[in-house]
């Protein structure tokens, strides 16, 4: 598996902050793309919300939406932790690694 995502005209490797930083000055949001790179970080929860999601699927009259949200609010949680520091390290007046004084 590459570390590398699209992004724009360029790919987006483990050097991605002056690519974030691009993007953000550009006025474009750089979560799609770093969800896409962290997404495959969190391989285990995805695979347990796919394995819900199969389970429920074979129930009759289940709605697996209902039925797996613990295993997709884990997911979402594992790439969320991944992306924002990405991002909040890129923002303008974090040079120092804190906003707010």
């Amino acid at each position: 598996m590459s570390n590398q995502v699209n992004f724009g005209e360029g790919k987006i490797n483990e050097n991605y902050p002056s690519a974030i930083k691009t993007m953000l000055e550009q006025g474009k949001d750089p979560k799609e793309l770093l969800i896409q790179y962290c997404r495959p970080q969190c391989k285990w929860y995805d695979d347990k919300y796919d394995r819900c999601v199969k389970a429920f699927l074979s129930l009759k009259n289940a709605d697996p939406e209902k039925n797996c949200m613990y295993p997709y609010r884990d997911l979402v949680t594992c790439v969320e932790a991944c992306v924002q520091p990405k991002i909040q390290h890129a923002l303008r007046g974090n040079e120092h690694g804190f906003i707010f004084h």
